[in-house]
Formats: structure tokens, C-alpha cells, sequence
């Protein structure tokens, strides 16, 4: 009886020892999002907030930038999102003609489901144009 005791005892020991470790940690990824103008031109300025929904759980991520036409979001969880952005963007068209307008960017539907390389591109609408 007391034998039997000690190797269950061992048995449980093992079992909680080896069912500790991390088994994942690939649930996280990070998102690259680019926006794209819809007409030739250079971006020189630009300006913008993203609010991004994860559709599984209704999380909502929420970002504001002022740098860079592209977007990189670490440590997002694998899944699908819907992505929502809005903005201001000065540009150069082929002509040398600065243009300064709102934009706005969206997809209902983005899987971000790979561990390295989720890269969505989203074309901006332009909502007005000025000098």
C-alpha cells in the first residue's frame, strides 16, 4: 500500500511538473497595415487613428499616428478583425501640386492569423481635395 502511494504520489508530481511549461506562444503576432494612395503621388504628411475590432471577442484596439503610412501593430492576437481608419494625408501628385485631404480607410474582414508576416494593404479614400 505504501509503495503504491509513493509512485502515485511520483505520477502526480511528474504529471504537474511537466504540464507547466509553455506550450503556446504563438497566440500572438504582429500586424503590418499599409495605406495606399488611390491616385499616383508621394506621401509627405500624414496623419491618422485606427481603431481595429477583433470580430471574435469584440475587443477594440485603438491607435493614433503621425509618422508612417504604414501601420505595425506587436503583440496582437492571432484572428480576424475588422479595421477602421481615418485620417488627413498631404501628398504630391505627379505634378509637383501639393494636395492636403481627409481620408478614410476600412475592411469588414482581415485575417491576422500568421506568426510572422500578416501584411494587409488598405487604399485610402480621399474625401476632399485642396491646395
Amino acid at each position: 500500500m505504501r509503495k503504491s502511494f509513493i509512485y502515485l504520489i511520483s505520477a502526480l508530481a511528474l504529471f504537474c511538473v511537466t504540464s507547466c511549461h509553455d506550450d503556446y506562444k504563438d497566440y500572438l503576432t504582429t500586424g503590418h497595415i499599409t495605406l495606399t494612395l488611390p491616385v499616383e503621388g508621394e506621401i509627405e504628411a500624414i496623419q491618422y487613428s485606427v481603431k481595429m475590432m477583433d470580430l471574435n471577442n469584440r475587443n477594440i484596439i485603438t491607435l493614433a499616428r503621425e509618422t508612417s503610412s504604414t501601420i505595425i501593430i506587436e503583440n496582437l492576437f492571432r484572428g480576424a478583425y475588422s479595421i477602421n481608419v481615418e485620417g488627413v494625408v498631404r501628398y504630391l501628385d505627379n505634378d509637383a501640386t501639393i494636395h492636403i485631404s481627409q481620408f478614410r480607410a476600412q475592411s469588414d474582414y482581415v485575417s491576422m492569423v500568421e506568426l510572422n508576416d500578416n501584411t494587409i494593404s488598405l487604399e485610402m479614400i480621399l474625401m476632399d481635395l485642396s491646395l
